[in-house]
């Protein structure tokens, strides 16, 4: 397999340093972050860069292979069929046999749920009626 180029080993250590932030740190700006860095460091000489590189050069590798995998194999539309059929055999089985009713009835899910909601709504029309006052104090205010 080739070599990828520049451009791709710089977008490939941008992209495993998105991921791997958001996968690390669950923020998005974590993975801004370390694409930043990694893209840069991709740029760079430094033993950093050279790390940078490899990782960028690696996927840029792996998508490049997934992507010849995909035009060999057509593994996308097949997988997504796959992922179809389950989707439509686990609801069937729901509808047949009330799978969720049941795990609702054990857990009382909708009962928390419904509670929530209502505590939620008398925070909002407290706060509401609170933002109300403070509006008319400050227009009879002198």
């Amino acid at each position: 397999m080739a070599e990828p180029s520049d451009k791709a080993t710089v977008i490939g250590a941008a992209v495993v340093g998105g991921v791997l932030g958001v996968y690390l740190f669950h923020e998005l700006s974590a993975g801004i972050l370390l694409s930043v860095v990694l893209a840069y460091g991709a740029t760079t000489s430094s033993s950093f860069g050279e790390a940078s590189k490899t990782v960028g050069s690696t996927a840029s590798k792996a998508y490049d292979k997934a992507l010849e995998l995909n035009e060999q194999y057509d593994v996308v539309p097949k997988a997504k069929g796959a992922l179809d059929t389950v989707v439509i055999a686990t609801s069937n089985l729901n509808d047949n046999y009330g799978v969720t009713k049941k795990i609702d009835e054990k857990l009382g899910v909708s009962d928390k749920v419904a509670l929530a909601a209502a505590k939620v709504d008398d925070v909002k029309s407290s706060v509401s009626s609170k933002v109300d006052d403070l509006k008319s104090k400050a227009s009879s205010a002198p």
